[in-house]
C-alpha cells in the first residue's frame, strides 16, 4: 500500500522520537502491550508518531506493522521504520476506509486526544479481522493526584501527563470498558499501571508496595489504564 499524504499536516507539535526501554523487562504500559501481541501479527498503530514501537514489533516479534500518523514530520521518520504509513487524521468510523484485516490495532495514548473516540473505536472494529484485538492505553482521570487537586479546586493543564493540555476526553476504568463494549468489542480486559506518589520505583520494596496498593485501589492509584478487546468471530 502506498503512502497517503493527502490529509497530512505540519505543525510545531514536537515529535516524541525517544528510545524505548527494554520492552521485555520494563513495567510500563507499552511493555505489557508488546508482550501481549502475538509474534507475526499484522498490526495497525494509530498515532504511531515516529514508529519506534512498531519498529520493535517488526524487528523483535516479526510483525508486519502499518502506521497512521497525521503529522508529516513524524510520518516521514515512521515510514523508514514501518511497512506502510498512512498520513491521515483519525476522526470517525470512515477514517479507516481502505484499511482492513488487521490482527491488532493500537491506540497508545491516542483516544484522549480525539473529539469522538467512540466513533473511532467502531471504525477500528470494522478494520480488524474477526477475532482480532484492539489495544488501548489512556491516562486515568481518577488517579489520586488529579482527585487531590480537584478537592483543592484545581483543574490546571500541563505540558505532559494526565492533565496534558491537548487532551479532549477523559477516561476511568469503567468508562473505558463501556466505550469498548458500546463499540462492539467482546472479551474485554481492563488493567492499570499503578503509580503511588512519593514512592521511588527504583527500589524493590517500593515496586512491591506500589503493586499491592494498585491492586487494592486500582482507580485511585492507576496512572494509566490498559484495555484489550476482541472483535467477535461472528461479526461481519
Amino acid at each position: 500500500m502506498a503512502m497517503n499524504v493527502n490529509e497530512g499536516v505540519n505543525t510545531l507539535r514536537p515529535i516524541y522520537d525517544f528510545a524505548l526501554p527494554s520492552l521485555e523487562n520494563d513495567l510500563g504500559s507499552r511493555s505489557l502491550i508488546y508482550k501481549a501481541i502475538p509474534p507475526g501479527s499484522y498490526v495497525l498503530d494509530v498515532g504511531c508518531d515516529t514508529g519506534r514501537f512498531g519498529e520493535a514489533l517488526r524487528t523483535q516479534k516479526n510483525c508486519d506493522v502499518d502506521g497512521v500518523e497525521p503529522y508529516l514530520t513524524a510520518a516521514e521518520v515512521a515510514k523508514t521504520r514501518l511497512n506502510n504509513v498512512f498520513v491521515r487524521s483519525i476522526k470517525n468510523e470512515q477514517s479507516f476506509d481502505g484499511l482492513v484485516n488487521y490482527n491488532a490495532i493500537l491506540f497508545l495514548c491516542v483516544l484522549e486526544h480525539l473529539q469522538d473516540p467512540w466513533a473511532v473505536l467502531k471504525g477500528a472494529l470494522k478494520t480488524l479481522k474477526p477475532g482480532g484485538t484492539v489495544y488501548v492505553v489512556v491516562p486515568n482521570i481518577a488517579h489520586i493526584s488529579v482527585v487531590r487537586r480537584l478537592l483543592l479546586g484545581q483543574f490546571d493543564y500541563s505540558q505532559f501527563g494526565t492533565m496534558d493540555r491537548t487532551h479532549l476526553r477523559w477516561f476511568t476504568r469503567k468508562s473505558l470498558r463501556e466505550s469498548l463494549e458500546n463499540a462492539g468489542f467482546v472479551n474485554i480486559n481492563i488493567d492499570i499501571i499503578p503509580t503511588v506518589p512519593y514512592l521511588n520505583q527504583n527500589f524493590f520494596i517500593s515496586r512491591f508496595l506500589t503493586k499491592q496498593i494498585g491492586t487494592i485501589l486500582p482507580d485511585l492509584f492507576g496512572s494509566s489504564i490498559i484495555g484489550f478487546g476482541s472483535k467477535p468471530i461472528t461479526n461481519e
